[in-house]
């Protein structure tokens, strides 16, 4: 297995959080991994996009310029990521925030609305988890107990954001699969 994964998204998202639960929930699976952040120095708002790679094998490049699977978060990272997409790959998007639709039909696309099912969960904030979800059934690069581990070493101490990213992931892998 050898897949490159794009996260795009404004500060405040999670992007980052994402590309690190896949990070090291494949470091957990055993495999290798590489993981690049950028964030603009605007903070909260500003552009901001993960790459993490995973492999079975080592891994060479640190670049990825034709992901396998992406999330797209804001429009932005729609108009950025639907171009470089391999062809065949997996594209996530936030249908929350992003009204258009992708014109490639050379891609998997799966549109959730991740903003409007984190409200229903009661924190908007979650929307981040809910794409992971969508991203990790419709790619299963990693697995979600890998992913729910992850998250119980990283937040042992906030029960409640714990449990609210449990339900946010297993919201998101539910829409996947009913859609």
């Amino acid at each position: 297995m050898h897949e490159e994964i794009a996260v795009a998204g404004f500060g405040g998202q999670g992007v980052l959080f994402v590309g690190r639960l896949l990070a090291e929930a494949s470091l957990l699976e055993g495999r290798e991994v590489v993981w690049m952040p950028s964030y603009g120095a605007e903070k909260r708002g500003g552009t901001v996009w993960c790459n993490v790679t995973i492999s079975d094998e080592k891994i060479g490049d640190l670049f990825i310029t034709r992901p396998t699977a992406a999330i797209a978060m804001n429009p932005a990272s729609l108009v950025k990521l639907e171009p470089a997409m391999k062809s065949g790959g997996l594209l996530v998007v936030n249908q929350s925030l992003v009204p258009s639709k992708v014109s490639r039909e050379d891609i998997r696309v799966v549109y959730v609305p991740a903003n409007d099912l984190a409200t229903e969960l009661g924190d908007d904030s979650v929307g981040n988890l809910v794409t992971l979800g969508a991203l990790v059934t419709g790619c299963p690069v990693v697995s979600t107990s890998s992913i729910i581990a992850v998250m119980d070493n990283l937040l042992p101490k906030n029960q409640r954001r714990l449990e609210i990213n449990k339900r946010a992931l297993s919201k998101g892998c539910a829409w996947t699969q009913g859609n």
